[in-house]
């Protein structure tokens, strides 16, 4: 039985999700610039999750969320679904675009972690040796530090014109939770910081080897059905929560147990025939769509 995830409002993630096979498949063309936009701006208008950072890359994407609806699964199914569906359109292809691999979640228990895995998104094109700074980065990469919003025009492939969609949405880059002492030059600064050091230290490692940056003109003209040559790693650990110190983290691992925990003796008398069962807190799946009492 798969372990019942807890989605509760207010919570910030990290949330990455690889094309199938590693192919390039999100090569960042104009085309391919403009359906991440507008597929995101549609996902954000219709669940309220903000966006913290983003940055998609031409065989996955990272982004930092914050969920203020715990409405994140639908978030992530509406993007994921309408980013497939308008991109395989534009490049004539009909299997899937995503990796069978569920999107991996991490819930950033602090805000040092929010801070840092905002910085590990912008800085990832630096750190993949493709561009020797974040700003050259040819597709879509967004933060509050970099540009405080981005406009979305619906593309004419696979989108009916006219539609229910909007022509042309808005989205704004907002500041995590966390941060309340910071004046946003404040916030901007340190996000620049953590930035830099990343960056820093990706040109460092790649002076050490003697090698170079891909460059954004050779990222475009990636084709897309190639993939890294380098071997990946499977069968790794999928962490659910990031934390600064083991502390914290042993402290979410244990809430987190504590929850799966309630859910399931909830769920054994629930499936006994017992609908005045209260679930725990954090319960989605089975609170949308049969209606079971949550405890608040």
């Amino acid at each position: 039985m798969t372990a019942p995830r807890e989605i509760l409002p207010g919570r910030t993630y990290l949330v990455t999700r690889r094309c199938t096979q590693r192919q390039y498949l999100l090569t960042p063309t104009a085309l391919t610039n403009q359906i991440a936009r507008y597929c995101s701006a549609v996902a954000i208008k219709q669940t309220g999750v903000q966006l913290n950072a983003v940055c998609v890359m031409s065989n996955h994407w990272h982004g930092v969320v914050t969920d203020p609806h715990a409405r994140l699964p639908q978030f992530l199914g509406r993007f994921h679904a309408l980013l497939a569906k308008a991109q395989n359109a534009s490049l004539g292809r009909w299997e899937n675009l995503w990796s069978s691999e569920k999107a991996s979640i991490v819930h950033l228990t602090s805000p040092e972690n929010v801070l840092g895995k905002m910085a590990y998104t912008i800085a990832n094109p630096t750190s993949a040796g493709l561009v020797a700074r974040p700003e050259r980065w040819p597709g879509l990469i967004a933060s509050p530090h970099l540009n405080s919003s981005f406009s979305a025009r619906k593309p004419k492939k696979f989108f009916a014109s006219p539609s229910p969609l909007p022509d042309l949405l808005r989205v704004q880059l907002l500041r995590p939770p966390g941060f309340d002492q910071l004046s946003d030059p404040e916030f901007s600064a340190r996000l620049s910081l953590a930035v830099e050091a990343l960056v820093q230290r990706a040109r460092d490692d790649i002076a050490s080897r003697g090698a170079s940056f891909l460059g954004a003109a050779q990222v475009r003209r990636q084709a897309f059905d190639a993939r890294p040559s380098a071997t990946a790693r499977h069968r790794r650990l999928s962490p659910t929560v990031a934390a600064h110190a083991p502390v914290p983290r042993m402290q979410a691992l244990a809430k987190r147990g504590a929850f799966v925990r309630a859910y399931r003796r909830a769920w054994k008398r629930f499936r006994s025939g017992a609908r005045d069962v209260k679930f725990p807190p954090g319960t989605y799946a089975l609170r949308l769509h049969s209606v079971v009492v949550c405890e608040q």
